[in-house]
Formats: structure tokens, C-alpha cells, sequence
């Protein structure tokens, strides 16, 4: 068997929260606990972050300070023993623990001749007090894609699930992938450690060709008691000698679904797909027209930006690295992120606007901010 774990530079550049310094949103409120998390960068928790997985480490916004994220007394972190280098890059901290999935697949000779490609994944939890691992759930067939999201709902988690595509490809091996598949969303619940996958998410692209090596799913986040699926699939070949001149986005089809958390029911939603999302807080890009619309508790606010896909919202300011701007909404005021212009903000915190760029990690005040504007 071959595998491809494919995230393709063209797809990071077009898909809801996959870019390399991404946020989660976190935050807690009477229904439940909500909570997203992405690969290729940072996964935001609280008043921290945890980055890498070799081993995972928690850094606190507050203090600054580095922290393995392993309780194993005398452990060197340097071998598969260590808590930190088997929970990978998406790990979901919630009441003491560290949940996160472990997968093996491969192929099954069936013994006439014919093989089969096979998945078997369960999700585990770590003790953050002891590093004491336990499995709470396993299912087959599908691979947890933990890196395109998840949310915490309820005491639930919520995930894509994908079949990897596998594929024949005519020289004996089976080729697969983590794009072009079929994706599945799925949740396991923490109380009952029941496993429910709710069906495909979307199959209307199974006879496009492109979208065959490209379709991809992520859990854009919560929004008004809804969780939002960002589905794309390529519909015309991108021409990589002119990617600096083009706009990927016209060689994708992009569709935003909504899963209702009291009906579990899956729809395409009528909402243009976000390019930021919170409990309360919904941002998309107007193409056509040119701006981008900020729907928060209740307001409309409209932005003379593309938001495109890496926006984020903290302290009443909407931060566009891809503008290399910050907007204020308290008097819809336009400013410059400066040498900031990569960083992602995911969090105001001491009076300091949090500025994330890998496992880098700058903390401005409101004057360091707005100095920015003068450089």
C-alpha cells in the first residue's frame, strides 16, 4: 500500500481553516463546551497553544513558559513512551484529559487473490495529571481527519471522517489519500462512548474527475448552536506556473454545510462559507461586491476587504493577514498589521493582543498596535 498524506498547497490556501497559523475557537457556554482544532500550526486552548507533536508542548500566553504535555515522572521525551509524542498535532484538552485519535490501516489478503484496504481507528485519552492512557472509542472504515477540525459539543466530539480514497492503481498496490475521498461526519459521545457517523457529506462530486484528487472537508466551527462544514472539490486544473497571478478560489467550488445539534440533521446551509466563526461572531467574503460582511450579536457590519479564509475576530477588532489590515468595528477604522502582516491573532489576553506565527509568539498592548499604522 501506498499513502499519500496529502494536504496540497492549493487547498491550505483555499480551505476554511487550514492555514498554517490558524485559531480554534474555544469558549464555554451554558449548552456545552465547544472547542476547534486544526493541524499545520497552533491549536488554541484557553490561554495557551499547543504546537508540535515531537513531543506536543502547551505554551502559555500568560507566562510565556514551554510545557511537554506529558505527566510521566523521569520521562526524557524522547521515546514512544512519552504521552507527547503519541497524541499527535491536534489533541483536545477538556477536564483533565488529553483526547486525541490512533489509527492503523493497510491491506488484507483475502486469500483469492483479491486485497482489501482496511482502517481501524479509536479514540484514546491521556491523563494529564498521571499520562495514564485509556481507549474510549473504535470504529472502522473510515480515518479521523482531527487536522480539518473538531468541535466539543455537549460532551461530544464531532469529526470528519474520511475512507482515504483508496484506490487500485493497476501495479498491484493500493494508493491513498487524505483528499478525494468520501468524507463522513461522525462523533463519538464522552459519557456514553457511543459512535454515530451521520453519512456523507456530500456526494454530488463523485463524477468530477478533479474533485476525484482534490475534494476535501473541515469543520469550520460553531456558530448560532450550528456546526459548519466547509466542503470544496477542484472543478478545473490549476495552473501552477501562473499561481502568483490567479485567484485559486475560481478553480474551486465551494459549499458550506450546517448540522443542527438538536435535530442532527445535515444541510447545505444558506450561508456563504465563513472565513471566521465563533459562538456569536460570523464573517464571510463578498466576492461580487467586493467587501466582506462581519454578522456579530446581531449586527451587520460591512468591510471594504476580502477576508479570504484567515480572518479572525478579537476584542471588537477583525484582523485580515491577508490585507495585512486590522479593522475596529467600535468606529469602522482601517489600520495596518505592520511586520505582523503573517501572524495570526487568536486572543486578547492582559491587555495584550496575542500575535501567533508557528510556535512564534508576540504579545502587543493597544498602543503597540496602533503603532503599526506608522510604520
Amino acid at each position: 500500500m501506498k499513502k499519500i498524506i496529502l494536504i496540497a498547497v492549493m487547498i491550505l490556501m483555499f480551505v476554511t481553516g487550514c492555514g498554517a497559523e490558524t485559531s480554534p475557537s474555544n469558549s464555554n457556554n451554558s449548552n456545552g463546551v465547544e472547542a476547534k482544532c486544526v493541524a499545520l500550526g497552533s491549536n488554541f486552548y484557553d490561554d495557551g497553544c499547543i504546537f508540535g507533536k515531537d513531543p506536543a508542548v502547551y505554551i502559555d500566553y500568560k507566562t510565556m513558559e514551554k510545557t511537554v504535555l506529558c505527566a510521566k515522572p523521569n520521562c526524557t521525551h524522547q521515546t514512544s513512551e512519552c504521552v507527547g509524542k503519541i497524541v499527535g498535532e491536534c489533541p483536545l484538552m477538556y477536564n483533565d484529559y488529553l483526547y486525541f485519535f490512533r489509527t492503523n490501516d493497510g491491506i488484507k489478503e483475502n486469500g483469492n487473490g483479491e486485497r482489501e484496504y482496511y482502517i481501524n481507528s479509536k479514540l484514546c485519552r491521556a491523563s494529564m495529571d498521571s499520562s495514564e492512557v485509556e481507549e474510549i472509542a473504535g470504529f472502522t472504515g473510515y480515518y479521523p481527519n482531527d487536522y480539518n477540525g473538531y468541535i466539543l459539543y455537549d460532551n461530544t466530539i464531532y469529526f470528519i471522517g474520511t475512507d482515504m480514497n483508496a484506490t487500485p492503481d493497476g501495479y498491484g498496490n493500493i494508493i491513498t489519500s487524505n483528499v478525494g475521498g468520501v468524507f463522513y461526519l461522525c462523533s463519538i459521545d464522552l459519557d456514553t462512548k457511543e459512535y454515530t457517523n451521520y453519512g456523507s457529506i456530500y456526494d454530488g462530486d463523485r463524477q468530477n474527475e478533479i474533485a476525484l484528487h482534490t475534494s476535501n472537508a473541515v469543520i469550520a466551527g460553531y456558530y448560532d448552536s450550528k456546526l459548519y462544514i466547509d466542503y470544496s472539490f477542484g472543478i478545473e486544473e490549476v495552473p501552477i506556473d501562473r499561481i502568483a497571478e490567479i485567484d485559486i478560489r475560481d478553480y474551486f467550488k465551494q459549499l458550506n454545510f450546517e448540522f443542527d445539534f438538536k435535530t442532527k440533521e445535515l444541510v447545505e446551509s444558506e450561508l456563504p462559507e465563513p472565513s471566521y466563526l465563533d459562538s456569536d461572531t460570523y464573517i464571510y467574503s463578498d466576492r461580487e461586491n467586493k467587501k466582506s460582511i462581519v454578522l456579530d450579536k446581531g449586527q451587520r457590519y460591512e468591510l471594504n476587504c476580502d477576508t479570504q479564509r484567515n480572518a479572525s475576530f478579537v476584542n471588537n477588532k477583525v484582523f485580515v493577514p491577508y490585507e495585512k489590515k486590522w479593522y475596529d468595528l467600535t468606529d469602522m477604522s482601517e489600520h495596518s498589521m505592520g511586520e505582523y502582516s503573517n501572524y495570526y491573532v487568536p486572543k486578547y489576553i492582559d491587555n495584550c493582543y496575542i500575535f501567533a506565527l508557528g510556535n512564534k509568539i508576540e504579545k502587543l498592548t493597544e498602543e503597540e498596535l496602533l503603532a503599526l499604522d506608522k510604520e
